[in-house]
């Protein structure tokens, strides 16, 4: 089973830090062990993993006042993303997969120009999709992004041998949330939401 917390940060903290410590104490919670055990480390490509815990696959992510994290036992990625604009944008679109470009141009409604308003939403649910998929494969930003295709609930692509099952939530008004992980067992991953008050 794989399990998502999403939470938002207390006044002042970093994002980093809290979303780190909301990973030890979900894995506390559902493994037993205590958070002190638990040291993240990043590979050589930057992914993060459990040192020691091969067998628990992780993903961190956090955006604006959001932080997240997804660990079980397949490979995982986590993308949080708080709705705002992006002010490269379209040039963003440009590098995308032609099937993502066509759904955010029916969201513009058939034009993207200089003059053309960011579908602030849209953007950030493909957005998180894409970059759910980077993480879970542990490539990051390094790979080009029209070589796969996310708008279905499986990644298209021909990066990894592994089929990549993709999951995409709205908690709240303003904030996207993906999830990607390999295979599918036909179980749909475990959202946990602390949105109310900081972890």
């Amino acid at each position: 089973m794989t399990e998502i917390r999403l939470a938002r940060t207390a006044p002042g903290e970093d994002p980093s830090t809290a979303a780190r410590r909301l990973l030890t104490s979900a894995l506390e919670t559902e493994y037993g062990i205590p958070a002190s055990a638990f040291q993240v480390e990043k590979d050589e490509k930057g992914k993060p993993y459990l040192a020691g815990y091969s067998h628990i696959h992780i993903s961190i992510s956090h955006s604006g006042p959001y932080i997240a994290c997804a660990f079980g036992e397949r490979p995982v990625g986590v993308d949080v993303e708080m709705w705002k604009t992006h002010p490269k944008w379209r040039r963003i679109v440009d590098k995308l997969h032609s099937r993502e470009r066509e759904e955010l141009l029916q969201s513009c409604g058939g034009v993207i120009s200089g003059d053309t308003e960011e579908p602030v939403r849209e953007f950030c649910g493909l957005w998180v999709r894409k970059e759910s998929f980077l993480k879970a494969i542990g490539e990051g930003l390094r790979v080009p992004l029209d070589l796969f295709d996310t708008t279905g609930e499986w990644v298209e692509q021909e990066l990894s041998p592994e089929r990549w099952r993709l999951w995409q939530y709205e908690p709240e008004e303003g904030c996207s949330l993906a999830v990607c992980m390999v295979g599918d067992d036909g179980t749909e991953p475990h959202l946990q939401l602390d949105l109310f008050s900081g972890v």
